[in-house]
């Protein structure tokens, strides 16, 4: 007796459904979206079309999503502090940043991003830096071949205190970014040795290179321009050290700026050295209190106490 055909499956697969779903979410942002565009001032729509051209232009990296969540943000967010302080053409926004540990601090100044050097530490402490929107289809100049030690530095660290230790040089100021926002000399400048601190590969490579990347290529475009203060966080004690004696830190933190009309607002993350590679950004969010406490550095301190604790108790639930 010949077997009956197998009925075919019906029932659409999971990958389908949330296809559909994704279709249908970007339909009613899409229709929701228009029909306020259509009741808005003229001002605003200017505002909204430089939004909507960005997107367009970088679809690759800005979802729908972020752009709705971006218009909404702009004229309804409630984590904007209100500031007049205008933050100019320097890297660092709102005050080098000060501390009370027993902690001498030099800032030394690029061309596209500033350090705050501890020769005890043989490492920036923090680093600034601002990126603005790249220009369509930049692109880094070649990679440089090598680290330069820093003259300026008593330290004078070279590459070779790194090689053999099992840890990355880790950039603070970001080589691609500043490539592709300053240009060639800037982006040579990244590859000094007081720019780097020793940095576990799967951080480097993983979380740290995807958040450097949406500052550069997602931030920056949606924002005009952002402000980014970032470097490692040591334990009280200074216990672990590569074999060249140079302290190993627990953690690094990363604090994004953006200016809107007068007002702030911020992104905070702490990323363990351990940190679990596969969970997303969302997961590291922090408040820039909780960094000033593990760093024992004040940041913004330029800026008005009421905008500083504003803007520094706030942790986000979710990235921009």
């Amino acid at each position: 007796m010949a077997r009956k055909p197998r009925r075919k499956n019906k029932i659409p697969s999971i990958r389908k459904l949330k296809k559909y779903g994704i279709i249908a979410i970007n339909v009613v942002i899409l229709l929701v979206g228009i029909t306020w565009y259509a009741f808005q001032p003229q001002a605003r729509k200017q505002e909204v079309n430089r939004l909507v051209s960005i997107y367009a232009e970088n679809r690759k990296n800005i979802s729908l999503i972020e752009l709705a969540s971006d218009i909404w943000t702009l004229y309804y967010g409630k984590n904007l502090v209100p500031c007049d302080v205008m933050p100019g053409e320097q890297p660092l926004f709102g005050g080098i940043p000060t501390t009370e540990q027993n902690l001498a601090v030099r800032t030394l100044q690029n061309d596209a991003y500033w350090v705050g050097y501890s020769e005890e530490r043989r490492a920036p402490v923090w680093c600034a830096y601002r990126l603005f929107s790249p220009p369509k289809n930049a692109k880094a100049s070649e990679r440089p071949g090598q680290f330069m030690v820093d003259d300026r530095t008593i330290a004078k660290v070279t590459s070779d205190h790194y090689t053999g230790s099992g840890f990355d040089r880790g950039h603070m100021a970001p080589n691609n970014a500043i490539a592709i926002c300053y240009g060639e000399k800037a982006q040579q400048q990244t590859f000094l040795m007081s720019n780097i601190v020793p940095q576990r590969h799967d951080l480097n490579a993983g979380l740290w290179k995807t958040l450097e990347s949406k500052e550069l290529y997602a931030y920056a475009p949606r924002c005009k321009e952002i402000w980014i203060i970032t470097g490692p966080i040591y334990p009280k004690k200074i216990v672990r050290t590569m074999p060249s004696g140079i302290p190993i830190p627990d953690a690094f933190y990363k604090i994004i700026v953006d200016q809107v009309d007068n007002q702030l607002r911020a992104l905070a993350f702490i990323f363990e050295h351990n940190a679990d590679k596969n969970k997303p950004l969302d997961h590291f969010l922090a408040s820039i209190d909780e960094i000033e406490e593990r760093t024992g550095f004040d940041f913004f301190n330029e800026l008005p106490a009421e905008v500083q604790d504003s803007l520094e108790a706030q942790k986000l639930g979710s990235i921009w």
